[in-house]
Protein backbone atom coordinates (compact mmCIF):
# COMPACT_ATOMS: atom_id res chain seq x y z
CA UNK A 1 0.00 0.00 0.00
CA UNK A 2 1.29 3.42 -0.73
CA UNK A 3 1.18 6.14 1.89
CA UNK A 4 -1.30 7.77 -0.54
CA UNK A 5 -3.46 5.13 -0.47
CA UNK A 6 -3.18 4.30 3.08
CA UNK A 7 -6.29 7.57 4.90
CA UNK A 8 -9.33 5.76 3.03
CA UNK A 9 -7.77 2.65 4.17
CA UNK A 10 -7.67 3.60 7.51
CA UNK A 11 -11.18 4.65 7.51
CA UNK A 12 -12.29 1.52 6.53
CA UNK A 13 -10.56 -0.12 8.92
CA UNK A 14 -11.77 2.02 12.15
CA UNK A 15 -15.68 1.11 10.20
CA UNK A 16 -15.24 -2.64 11.45
CA UNK A 17 -16.05 -4.27 14.75
CA UNK A 18 -13.43 -4.31 17.47
CA UNK A 19 -11.84 -5.81 17.75
CA UNK A 20 -11.79 -9.06 16.03
CA UNK A 21 -12.69 -7.61 12.71
CA UNK A 22 -10.03 -4.52 13.42
CA UNK A 23 -7.43 -6.56 13.87
CA UNK A 24 -7.52 -8.85 11.30
CA UNK A 25 -7.57 -6.06 8.78
CA UNK A 26 -5.30 -3.98 10.68
CA UNK A 27 -2.24 -5.80 11.58
CA UNK A 28 -1.38 -7.65 8.29
CA UNK A 29 -0.66 -4.07 6.94
CA UNK A 30 2.43 -3.34 10.17
CA UNK A 31 5.45 -4.75 9.47
CA UNK A 32 6.54 -7.92 11.73
CA UNK A 33 8.75 -5.67 13.59
CA UNK A 34 6.72 -2.34 13.95
CA UNK A 35 6.13 -0.12 16.74
CA UNK A 36 3.30 1.38 18.28
CA UNK A 37 3.28 4.05 20.53
CA UNK A 38 0.20 6.19 22.38
CA UNK A 39 -0.97 7.84 25.68
CA UNK A 40 -1.96 4.92 28.61
CA UNK A 41 -0.27 2.23 27.23
CA UNK A 42 3.77 1.27 26.68
CA UNK A 43 5.14 0.74 23.57
CA UNK A 44 4.05 -2.10 21.07
CA UNK A 45 6.52 -3.84 19.09
CA UNK A 46 5.38 -7.04 16.65
CA UNK A 47 2.39 -8.11 15.94
CA UNK A 48 1.67 -9.68 19.25
CA UNK A 49 2.37 -6.23 21.30
CA UNK A 50 0.11 -4.79 19.19
CA UNK A 51 -2.65 -6.59 19.12
CA UNK A 52 -2.46 -6.58 22.46
CA UNK A 53 -2.46 -2.72 23.06
CA UNK A 54 -5.46 -2.45 20.79
CA UNK A 55 -7.61 -5.03 22.34
CA UNK A 56 -6.71 -3.56 26.08
CA UNK A 57 -7.52 -0.19 24.13
CA UNK A 58 -10.80 -1.90 23.09
CA UNK A 59 -11.24 -3.37 26.56
CA UNK A 60 -11.51 0.45 27.79
CA UNK A 61 -13.50 1.96 24.83
CA UNK A 62 -15.69 -1.34 23.22
CA UNK A 63 -17.44 1.20 21.48
CA UNK A 64 -14.69 3.47 20.36
CA UNK A 65 -14.91 5.04 16.81
CA UNK A 66 -12.56 6.82 14.86
CA UNK A 67 -13.29 8.95 11.78
CA UNK A 68 -10.42 10.87 9.60
CA UNK A 69 -10.73 14.26 9.27
CA UNK A 70 -7.64 15.70 7.92
CA UNK A 71 -5.07 13.97 6.94
CA UNK A 72 -1.11 14.64 5.19
CA UNK A 73 1.42 12.14 3.17
CA UNK A 74 4.80 13.74 3.61
CA UNK A 75 6.76 11.02 1.01
CA UNK A 76 6.71 7.92 3.52
CA UNK A 77 5.11 9.63 6.85
CA UNK A 78 1.25 10.01 6.87
CA UNK A 79 -0.80 12.13 9.97
CA UNK A 80 -4.10 11.56 10.06
CA UNK A 81 -6.44 13.29 12.45
CA UNK A 82 -9.51 11.56 13.63
CA UNK A 83 -12.66 12.59 15.24
CA UNK A 84 -13.28 10.02 18.08
CA UNK A 85 -16.11 9.33 20.55
CA UNK A 86 -16.70 6.64 23.08
CA UNK A 87 -18.85 6.53 26.07
CA UNK A 88 -16.84 5.24 29.00
CA UNK A 89 -19.77 5.62 31.68
CA UNK A 90 -22.96 5.88 29.29
CA UNK A 91 -22.74 9.42 28.37
CA UNK A 92 -20.79 9.86 25.06
CA UNK A 93 -16.82 11.70 25.34
CA UNK A 94 -15.16 13.06 22.01
CA UNK A 95 -11.71 14.07 21.27
CA UNK A 96 -9.26 13.84 18.70
CA UNK A 97 -6.09 12.34 18.05
CA UNK A 98 -4.07 12.78 15.75
CA UNK A 99 -1.82 9.70 14.22
CA UNK A 100 1.40 9.03 12.22
CA UNK A 101 2.40 6.23 10.30
CA UNK A 102 5.63 5.31 8.59
CA UNK A 103 5.18 2.96 5.81
CA UNK A 104 7.97 1.10 4.18
CA UNK A 105 8.00 -1.20 1.25
CA UNK A 106 4.21 -1.13 1.92
CA UNK A 107 4.02 -1.95 5.53
CA UNK A 108 3.42 0.43 8.91
CA UNK A 109 7.02 0.09 10.80
CA UNK A 110 5.75 2.91 13.02
CA UNK A 111 2.61 4.09 14.37
CA UNK A 112 2.50 7.01 17.10
CA UNK A 113 -1.07 8.30 18.74
CA UNK A 114 -1.42 11.92 19.81
CA UNK A 115 -4.08 12.87 22.56
CA UNK A 116 -4.84 14.55 25.54
CA UNK A 117 -5.70 11.64 27.53
CA UNK A 118 -6.68 13.68 30.71
CA UNK A 119 -10.50 13.97 29.39
CA UNK A 120 -10.74 10.58 28.99
CA UNK A 121 -8.90 9.76 31.74
CA UNK A 122 -11.35 12.21 33.85
CA UNK A 123 -14.57 10.49 32.55
CA UNK A 124 -13.64 6.85 33.56
CA UNK A 125 -12.04 7.79 37.14
CA UNK A 126 -15.47 10.25 37.30
CA UNK A 127 -17.36 6.83 37.25
CA UNK A 128 -16.75 3.79 39.47
CA UNK A 129 -19.03 1.78 37.12
CA UNK A 130 -16.24 1.97 34.64
CA UNK A 131 -13.14 0.85 37.01
CA UNK A 132 -13.33 -2.75 36.52
CA UNK A 133 -13.23 -2.47 32.77
CA UNK A 134 -10.17 0.07 32.81
CA UNK A 135 -8.30 -2.12 35.67
CA UNK A 136 -8.71 -5.00 32.62
CA UNK A 137 -7.48 -2.61 30.21
CA UNK A 138 -4.66 -2.40 32.12
CA UNK A 139 -3.59 -6.39 31.79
Amino acid sequence: MTPDEFPEAFAQGWALPKPGAFLDYFLPMFAEDATVTQPMFPPAVGHQQISRTFRRLFALLPDMTAVPVHWAVAGDIVFIESACTATPAGTAIEFRVCDRFVLRKGKITDRRSFLDPLPLLAKVLGHPSTWPRALRSRR
